[in-house]
């Protein structure tokens, strides 16, 4: 009896325990599902978000909301060791891209009608960002700094300006010889011919008579010097310099001084000839206006980075606080997908034609930068004994040489350019999508100026830098601007190279090669002095 008893209290606890395990079960495999649907939604997050940094190694890829991370590890900490060759990773543009819808037009911004009419017949028909903020200051007839990421329409926004005030000024003044009411001076004479061409487009049938000089027989010129009526000066410095100490041209009646590309004429080496120069012009800290004709000169910098050396420069001859700064948001920031390699210097050859002969092919243009003068012209040499068309320009050749050089490139005869820094400066590469830094700038303003050359407005198709990394000062420089970026700051600028020599960035006119021509032929690019 009691057996039985005992048997029926075993059933029940039995068949608790078995309904007990089945919900413990039926738990289990709900939390399971919840755990598998958030490790999917995991999944799906991380494959919305976007990277900034992309390593060969997942574990040093950065995505934005990594930056709450109290210890940022580089992709590159260990590329200062031999054994780091062939490792790689990505940095993709990391700015907040605010565009705006463009609802102002020209006209709104006291740009002269003609001129706008000129524009839109030029497909040019709103304002880009920094000319709707820089316009309005020139007008104002401040002393500004436009320093913007390059390829933005920094030339535009000051060209509209001044050619709207040369039509003004000649409706109530007349004419001098030889006496320019407004200067635009550039490092180089690519640089110079390619502003020249878009004041040419700008100002066509308004009567504004235009000059552009580029170095050269400037014995000649000072012996036999031009005369004729001259609107706007176009000119490299070197040449301007010396015309003006001989008094060629009268600096009385200008009023309106671009320094196009500043950093670069700001840079050491001619900082006292551009001190010389600058104190003929008298620059004032404020204008007044009398009889539509201001009192003093208007000075306009230009730059794709904030000169660090414009203090130094200008000291006493601009009141530095009278310059008014006009910046973007981008100024200093990663714009075009970039990828580092990691290589030692017999590498870098092979992988060199890795890397254009797939393009060539293509016939997708390639700028190749090097640090020195001497490895632009191997480099050039040793593509064209490899079948490959290059164009090498650099500050070393004499202008015999160089003329003609950027428009082989240009208009397509070759698909390659071999440059150094002075080629970073200031051209409209629209047509390049590709930037292969074959040496590794040591300065990051350098490193800025040459990403530049692709990614401009106008650009179309997909464009990259890449960059072959194999000196311990390239690691460093690269270090310090990925940092910047996994702190999602604007890349800082500084050169490892301060004392050290330098390719020079400003060119001095040579001479039996002179060229004052004025170019009117817009569609024959062969007439264009490149």
């Amino acid at each position: 009896m009691l057996f039985r008893f005992c048997h029926i209290g075993y059933k029940t606890i039995n068949i608790s325990f078995i309904n007990f395990t089945r919900h413990y079960a039926r738990a289990i495999v709900k939390s399971r599902k919840k755990e598998n649907e958030i490790i999917d939604n995991e999944v799906k997050n991380e494959e919305k978000r976007i990277p900034i940094i992309v390593s060969k190694k997942k574990l040093y890829d950065f995505y934005p909301d990594d930056i709450n991370k109290k210890k940022l590890i580089l992709a590159s900490h260990g590329w200062k060791n031999r054994k780091s060759k062939n490792d790689h990773f990505f940095i993709y543009p990391y700015h907040n891209d605010k565009t705006e819808i463009n609802k102002i037009d020209f006209e709104e911004l006291n740009i002269n009608n003609s001129v706008c009419n000129n524009l839109e017949n030029l497909d040019i028909y709103k304002p880009l960002e920094i000319q709707k903020l820089g316009i309005p200051k020139i007008l104002q007839e401040y002393n500004v700094l436009l320093a913007a990421e390059t390829g933005c329409g920094k030339t535009l926004t000051y060209l509209l300006p001044l050619v709207t005030k040369i039509l003004q000024w000649k409706e109530n003044m007349q004419s001098n010889i030889n006496a320019p009411l407004g200067l635009i001076i550039t490092p180089s004479r690519e640089l110079t011919v390619q502003i020249a061409l878009e004041l040419i487009k700008i100002s066509k049938n308004l009567d504004i008579k235009i000059k552009i000089i580029t170095g050269g027989r400037t014995k000649k010129i000072i012996l036999n010097p031009p005369v004729g009526q001259v609107d706007i000066l176009v000119c490299s410095f070197g040449v301007i310099s010396k015309l003006t100490t001989f008094g060629v041209y009268n600096l009385k009646f200008v009023r309106f001084v671009v320094l196009d590309e500043a950093d670069s004429l700001f840079h050491h080496s001619f900082e006292e000839k551009l001190r010389v120069f600058m104190k003929r012009i008298f620059v004032g800290y404020s204008h007044t206006t009398k009889d539509e004709f201001i009192d003093s000169p208007q000075l306009i910098l230009t730059s794709a980075t904030i000169p660090s050396r414009m203090k130094n420069v200008l000291n006493g001859i601009v009141n530095v606080d009278s310059i008014k700064h006009i910046t973007t948001e981008k100024l200093h920031t990663i714009l075009v997908p970039q990828k580092f390699i990691r290589l030692i210097p017999s590498e870098k050859p092979v992988e060199l034609l890795k890397y254009i002969k797939p393009k060539v092919l293509n016939n997708q243009r390639v700028i190749v930068f090097c640090n020195q003068n001497s490895t632009s012209y191997w480099l050039s040499s040793f593509l064209n004994d490899c079948g490959i068309k290059v164009t090498n320009l650099n500050g070393d050749m004499p202008l015999s040489v160089r003329r003609g050089k950027y428009g082989e490139f240009i208009n397509g005869k070759t698909m390659v350019l071999s440059t150094t820094n002075g080629g970073s400066r200031g051209l409209n590469t629209v047509m390049v999508n590709h930037i292969l830094n074959y040496d590794f700038p040591l300065d990051t303003a350098s490193y800025i100026h040459r990403c530049g050359r692709t990614g401009r407005i106008g650009t179309v198709g997909t464009c990259r830098v890449t960059s072959f990394i194999s000196k311990i000062g390239e690691v460093i420089v690269v270090q310090k601007i990925e940092m910047a970026v996994r702190k999602m700051k604007p890349i800082p600028l500084f050169n490892l190279m301060d004392k050290g020599k330098e390719e020079e960035l400003v060119e001095e006119e040579v001479e039996n090669d002179y060229t004052e021509e004025i170019i009117e032929d817009l569609h024959n690019i062969e007439n264009i002095p490149y």
